[in-house]
């Protein structure tokens, strides 16, 4: 049997170089899909002790999707050139990595989650929606054992939020992909 690790490291290995804006889109993607997971086995198991990774994983890919969206602006830069640049990636705080995203992006977002949930959005209302998820949710669900008491978080918003965000997502990064050499 092949060691995981080799296995990993073969796959990086054969990866092609890929764009900032395409890499913080899929990591999204598979800390989505690692939520996913994570709901399937309360449901399965009935073991709510899943919750704190489902809401984790969902709020960092989030967080994840807010930093694709002030990256796709500058589709030919790394990391180190946009934050030489002065454009930050860095930070937790949902309502401050989305007032960093070019208006016209922050109304589409908006309006995805507008056709998305039936309740008419401008961009004002969806940053509401993201201080209404805690504006910082990783942080507190990454050591959620360290709290005092019982946690909540509305995962149905959740999941709402990051369904937008990954389709206004989507479709950027399709328009940015036909661009490309």
């Amino acid at each position: 049997m092949t060691d995981p690790r080799q296995i990993a490291e073969r796959a990086l290995a054969a990866a092609k170089p890929r764009a900032l804006y395409s890499a913080l889109f899929n990591m999204a993607n598979a800390y989505n899909q690692a939520a996913e997971s994570a709901s399937a086995s309360i449901a399965s198991t009935g073991n709510a002790d899943f919750a704190g990774p489902a809401i984790m994983c969902r709020s960092f890919a989030i967080e994840l999707l807010l930093k694709f969206f002030i990256a796709a602006k500058h589709p030919g830069k790394k990391f180190k050139e946009l934050k030489a640049a002065g454009l930050s990636l860095r930070g937790h705080t949902y309502s401050s990595l989305f007032d960093r995203i070019e208006p016209s992006l922050q109304k589409t977002i908006a309006e995805v989650y507008s056709e998305q949930s039936g309740t008419a959005m401008d961009p004002a209302s969806f940053r509401g929606l993201l201080v209404a998820l805690g504006d910082e949710p990783f942080v507190t669900w990454r050591y959620i054992y360290e709290a005092d008491g019982t946690s909540h978080m509305d995962p149905t918003l959740l999941a709402a939020v990051t369904q937008a965000l990954g389709l206004a997502a989507q479709s950027l990064l399709q328009s940015l992909r036909a661009k490309a050499p």
